[in-house]
Parts: structure tokens; sequence; C-alpha cells
């Protein structure tokens, strides 16, 4: 079911740019690889009379005449907090503290076997790469996964039970545009929190302040998370001003989707990860972004 609105654009029939079914995909032209995970002993099954999530397209040009807004964090005053720590070489760190913000960063598992990482960023909203939506196939359901540790083992995940991405667009130009957002079943955040999220400036780049969470899949092939700290945004900018972003952080296949944040009291995701090449780590980052959560909090509170 596709929903329209002020934001919503035209649904397009040419959906490209998504995740084979049963495979992991390539690397593209410029020898950028998605960083989405794949294990097909990890499949489940979805109930016969389940209805496939909604569908909903948002318009860039609409999201960025809502202006420079900012997603606000949850009050997380009574949600216990991770501990701040020393950092340094502090990279793809195994992580075992689910205090938040890690409350509310977890595994986005498809039910045939492809997985992603997402983060809470609304009572019931989930921030993610588009690549991480089965915008192709609707009989795929998707589940999130608070903490995802061997199973739900700290938390109770939900059913996405609707999609809301950009463009199904590819290409260079379009690494910026590789964000979606996924509505719950549940209200998982109020239990967990949520971050923020703002867009990233010239200003964030060459400061060695980044951090990214994920479930990638040469560590307990994304059965627990990581960490990383420490992390640099270097590079910025292409067909448009503020995205996509070029990194050193660490990644593969599995931490697709993952945040990026810096470690301060508010909390706020300024990118999503897209994928790799050889040379740095692209993420999705800039105003269309922040104001697309803007709007799926207003349009599924």
């Amino acid at each position: 079911m596709a929903r329209t609105s002020g934001l919503v654009a035209p649904l397009i029939l040419r959906l490209i740019a998504t995740v084979a079914a049963a495979s992991l995909p390539g690397p593209d032209a410029n020898g950028i690889l998605p960083a989405i995970g794949y294990d097909p002993s990890a499949a489940f099954s979805v109930a016969q009379d389940a209805l496939p999530a909604e569908v909903i397209h948002y318009n860039t040009q609409a999201l960025l005449a809502m202006g420079n807004l900012v997603a606000e964090p949850s009050n997380h005053t009574e949600i216990g907090m991770a501990e701040r720590d020393i950092f340094g070489n502090d990279d793809r760190e195994n992580w075992e503290n689910s205090d938040y913000p890690y409350s509310a960063m977890g595994k986005l598992s498809w039910s045939d076997g492809h997985w992603c990482t997402g983060t809470l960023i609304g009572p019931r909203h989930v921030l993610t790469a588009r690549h991480c939506t089965p915008t192709t196939d609707p009989s795929i359901s998707l589940r999130f996964s608070p903490f995802y540790y061997d199973g739900e083992t700290r938390y109770s995940g939900s059913p996405v039970i609707a999609f809301i991405w950009p463009t199904d667009d590819a290409g260079e130009c379009y690494y910026g545009e590789d964000w979606s957002v996924h509505i719950l079943q549940d209200r998982l955040g109020e239990a967990q929190g949520w971050l923020g999220a703002r867009a990233l400036g010239p200003e964030w780049l060459d400061r060695d302040i980044f951090h990214n969470f994920g479930y990638p899949a040469d560590r307990f092939n994304g059965e627990r998370p990581i960490r990383s700290a420490g992390g640099r945004m270097f590079e910025m900018g292409g067909c448009t001003s503020d995205s996509p972003t070029l990194s050193n952080i660490d990644v593969i296949s599995g931490q697709s989707g993952s945040p990026i944040w810096e470690y301060n009291p508010d909390r706020y995701v300024q990118g999503v990860l897209f994928g790799s090449s050889p040379s740095s780590s692209v993420w999705a980052t800039g105003q269309s972004f922040v104001n697309g959560v803007v709007a799926a909090r207003n349009d599924f509170p």
C-alpha cells in the first residue's frame, strides 16, 4: 500500500539499487559495496495472513523546504546511560553495555535472512539505510530488535509495519539519499529511549569524535554488536553539498544502516552507513534525512 501526502513523490515503478532476495550485492561502478549482511539460516517464517508493510515515499525537495530542522532525542534522564570511555584506538570493539544510547540501537532482521543495523529515532521510528528496505518484494517481513545480543535476550523487538524512503534512483549522486525510516508496530522507544537527528556540516569534518554501532558479519556472524569510537569524517558532498560523507570508520557487511553520532549528553544521529570501498566508508548525511525523521514522527505519532 502506498501513501501519498505533501511530502510524498509519485510511486515510481522502477525500483532499483535494492538487495536481491537470496544474495549479497557486489560493488557498484565506483567500487562501493553496500554493507548489508546475509545468513540464510537466520530466515524466519511469517504468518500467511500477515499484511505487507505500507510504503511511503517522501519527496526530497519537499523535505528540504521544511528548513534546517533538528529532531530532538528522548528525555532519557530516567534511562540508564552508558559511561563515557577513554577513547583512542578503540575501533570495532565487541560491545556488551545495553544502557542508553545503545538500548536504542539494534538489529534489523529480514525474514529471508538478510540483516542490517538500525536506530530508534522516535517512539516507534527506526532510522536505517534505504537498501535495508525490501522495496521489490512485499512478501519479506522485517523485525527490529533493540540491542540484539544472541537473540532478543535484553529487550523485546517489534515487526516493521511501514517503510519510508526518499527516492528509488541509484548511483553516485544518490548515496546520500540512501536512508529510510521504518515504522514499528510497538512503541519500543518509550522504554528504550531514542536518539535525535541533526545535519552534519563542514565544521564536523576532520575531528576524531564519531561513534558507530552495528552488527558486522565477521564478528559472531552478526549475532552480537560492536562499537567503534574516534572515527573521522573527512570529505563531504558530491552531487549535493552535504551528502554523502566519507569516513575512516571500519565497516563490513551487516553494518548497513548503522548510525554515526558524537558522544555527548544529548545523542544525535548525523548519518547512516551506505557501504564502503577499499579507501573509505560512505555515509548518507545531510538535512534531508533529518527533516525526514521529523516528518515521519509527525505522520506516525
